[in-house]
């Protein structure tokens, strides 16, 4: 008889599980716990006692036992590997322009733990740090691009080998980033411009990204340029530009994301949570090559206005454009504008919307669910296409108390989907 109880508690147990995780974030319990931060303006770290600048040409490790001040371009080259060891912070200074970039053929493993993750942000002072206060990171990869000659570039002035991503090794391995954040980056070299917090160019699936978190970036949070990246478990906190954006033939699948956007936080420009792109320069785009090609997979996209804010910076979660490949599925979007909002050159036709894949997503408390840009296709027409039951997608006006698990947290939120929420 107890056996029999025992196994129903835990056939039970089971299902409970599964309902929970059905849509959005997945996870048995909330995967956010202890590794992440949702004061990090307020997050108190110790004072730096040791420099990390010039060029790193041979192996070296991090320790958790130091305090690093990261002080203008910091490049890891000529295959070397940057190691950096649970509970290390990094506080780039803020007096110039720093970053830290990983070139072609060498490798950065910063493997935190939960309890102790790893930790880049601004050397400011508790309450004094602000997006753009440091650049960012750079990942440069050996995988393809879409351009010609299967390479990109990020702004340098130093020599070209240093700075250039892309190649012909779609496994390629950049390295392991697992339980780390990155804060208040997205700092510009002049007053024109921003970067962003992770940029991978060229990134192939060999390389390990999970439990990331960037928060309060001045330019996109993650950026990828071509490669083939695979991730899971990345967060995007209250960035200024786009949450993920993805451009120049990338072939991406992520899975467990999620991205917290918040009006009066955002750029003035209409940043999405998600930028789905062909190209950053149509010159040079080889159209013979793949198109970027994204597939997410349990992601939970949220305005914190949960849509009482009529007019404010954030507008549409998801923006795809022409000649992109989009699968999206098991996801909840909540709070914005629009949900989804296609290129006006997207045809209605199968072949046109055949390649934005839109499967049991759940659209609460937006304004619109999806539309085209310009009225390129009627919104009749888009609704009848994706509102087909056997795509089972669902909308809803639903709180976010009654929604989500703890979504009011102000330390670790819990953006899990309550039992029963969705029917």
């Amino acid at each position: 008889m107890k056996k029999t109880i025992l196994l129903i508690a835990l056939v039970l147990s089971g299902l409970s599980i599964q309902a929970q995780d059905n849509w959005g974030i997945v996870g048995g319990n909330n995967w956010l716990n202890g590794w992440s931060s949702f004061n990090p303006v307020g997050k108190d770290y110790p004072q730096t006692t040791k420099i990390l600048t010039g060029n790193i040409s041979s192996d070296l490790t991090l320790t958790n036992l130091e305090t690093y001040s990261l002080v203008g371009e910091v490049y890891v080259t000529n295959n070397a590997t940057l190691k950096i060891e649970p509970g290390t912070v990094i506080r780039a200074n803020s007096d110039q322009f720093s970053a830290l970039i990983i070139t072609k053929g060498s490798k950065i493993v910063a493997e935190g733990q939960v309890i102790n993750p790893v930790v880049f942000t601004s050397d400011k002072p508790v309450n004094a740090r602000k997006a753009g206060d440091w650049g960012g990171i750079f990942i440069l990869g050996n995988a393809p691009i879409n351009t010609f000659g299967s390479m990109s570039r990020i702004e340098s002035g130093i020599p070209s080998n240093f700075v250039v991503g892309g190649g012909d090794n779609a496994a390629d391995n950049s390295g392991v980033l697992r339980n780390v954040r990155i804060e208040f980056a997205g700092k510009g070299k002049d007053r024109y411009s921003v970067y962003d917090g992770l940029t991978l160019v060229g990134v192939g699936s060999g390389s390990t990204f999970e439990s990331i978190q960037i928060s309060m970036s001045n330019g996109n949070a993650f950026k990828f340029i071509g490669g083939n990246p695979k991730a899971s478990k990345l967060v995007s906190y209250r960035c200024k530009n786009s949450d993920f954006d993805f451009t120049q033939g990338v072939i991406a699948k992520i899975n467990n994301g999620l991205a917290i956007r918040n009006p009066y936080f955002s750029a003035s420009s209409n940043y999405r949570a998600v930028t789905v792109d062909a190209f950053v320069n149509r010159d040079l785009t080889d159209f013979s090559k793949p198109v970027t090609n994204v597939s997410l997979d349990n992601f939970t996209i949220v305005n914190e206005s949960d849509g009482k804010v009529a007019d404010g910076l954030v507008k549409e979660a998801i923006y795809i454009n022409k000649d992109c490949l989009f699968d999206f599925k098991n996801s909840v979007v909540t709070g914005f504008s629009s949900a989804l909002y296609l290129d006006g050159k997207i045809p209605v036709e199968e072949e046109g919307l055949s390649k934005i894949k839109l499967k049991r997503i759940f659209i609460n408390n937006c304004k619109k669910n999806i539309v085209s840009e310009n009225g390129g296709v009627t919104n009749d027409d888009l609704e009848s296409y994706y509102g087909n039951p056997s795509y089972g997608n669902r909308y809803s006006s639903t709180k976010s108390e009654d929604l989500f698990v703890d979504a009011n947290n102000p330390k670790t939120p819990d953006f899990r989907i309550k039992i029963g929420s969705i029917n």
